[in-house]
């Protein structure tokens, strides 16, 4: 499937949500692409690549490897549901099966931003797409890391998982210096700013905050999804079930809608034909502010602007002043062209 860059990019984050069974993925790339999500995203965890045998959460990540196999045969599932299959990697290992299954993108966690062997091993790789989550990152991290990987179309995704992320740590007005930051990195096929949206399960913004990143130029988001609230699965603290997760799809393709600003040195911005519209239904016409007689040079204080019932009619008062007028007007009526002679002096 294609994977050209879309005005609005929507990924599921199942992340680790799997918990090691190839069934609940399957179900999740399933739920994702249910949703109207335009990627699904989950972390390819070998537990030593993420940390130390002694380490208290090896175990955990131990249990969430699956096997190679399982994993080709999700990426071909995911094929079939036409949805891109992204994946968190951590090391040679996962970015290798990554590349080797078509992984639609790879995500390097904020930990890793510092990995310059591993940022290295990707800008080499075969995957096109690379995510660098900058949750947690200094500005040196992320310009360091933005050298490492300048050979890939890069998104630079702000946010992170808080359990829960406070409102006030999202700090979204960080978008402009991302920018600021990008705008001076070698990037040979440009960027892209993401949001990774962690608003708590159940809170009135899990809707909305993520429109607030839109307005401030992020064009790909991250939320997080999961089968059900009940099942209590990794990472379902800041997610939205399926039906949940269709609706914020919905919601922020219609807030994208809302969002073009036409043509920035057009006269009229380019507006859309329905302020067009707007603009000659409501425009008011010029009026005599009182009686004139015939031969009046008219000036700014004798004419002003009202709505009227006159078919003919002149909507900018510049056009008017310095004319001199043909006939007596009534105060309130329109002045039209036919009342005019002479140029404007």
């Amino acid at each position: 499937m294609s994977h050209e860059p879309n005005p609005l990019l929507i990924i599921a984050e199942a992340a680790q949500g799997y918990e090691g069974d190839a069934g609940l993925a399957r179900a999740l790339v399933r739920a994702a692409a249910g949703a109207g999500a335009d990627a699904v995203k989950l972390q390819l965890v070998y537990a030593d690549e993420l940390c130390a045998p002694g380490y208290k959460h090896h175990g955990l990540f131990r249990s969430l490897e699956m096997p190679d196999e399982a994993w080709f045969r999700l990426s071909d599932y995911a094929n079939e549901r036409k949805i891109a299959l992204m994946l968190d990697v951590f090391g040679s290992r996962s970015l290798a099966l990554a590349a080797r299954i078509g992984a639609a993108a790879v995500k390097i966690h904020s930990t890793d931003m510092s990995n310059i062997g591993l940022l290295r091993e990707v800008d080499s790789s075969p995957v096109q797409v690379v995510m660098l989550s900058t949750g947690g990152c200094s500005r040196a991290e992320i310009e360091e890391a933005l050298a490492c990987v300048a050979a890939k179309r890069v998104v630079l995704l702000h946010g992170f998982q808080g359990y829960p992320t406070p409102l006030e740590a999202n700090q979204l007005g960080r978008f402009d210096t991302l920018r600021a930051i990008a705008a001076n990195a070698p990037l040979k096929r440009g960027m892209r700013l993401g949001f990774a949206d962690h608003v708590p399960s159940g809170d009135p913004l899990r809707f909305t905050l993520a429109a607030a990143a839109l307005g401030m130029g992020a064009r790909v988001l991250e939320k997080h999804i999961t089968l059900a609230h009940a099942m209590k699965l990794e990472d379902h603290e800041s997610a939205l079930g399926p039906d949940e997760f269709a609706h914020f799809v919905s919601q922020m393709r219609q807030c994208m809608e809302a969002l073009p600003a036409g043509v920035e040195d057009a006269q009229d911005f380019g507006m859309h034909e329905s302020e067009r519209a707007y603009r000659a239904n409501t425009r008011k016409h010029v009026v005599a502010l009182r009686p004139l007689k015939a031969g009046s040079v008219l000036a700014p204080e004798m004419v002003g602007l009202k709505r009227t019932a006159s078919e003919r009619f002149i909507c900018d008062p510049r056009e008017v002043y310095g004319r001199r007028l043909t006939r007596d007007i009534a105060a309130g009526h329109a002045i039209i062209p036919e009342m005019l002679s002479g140029e404007q002096r």
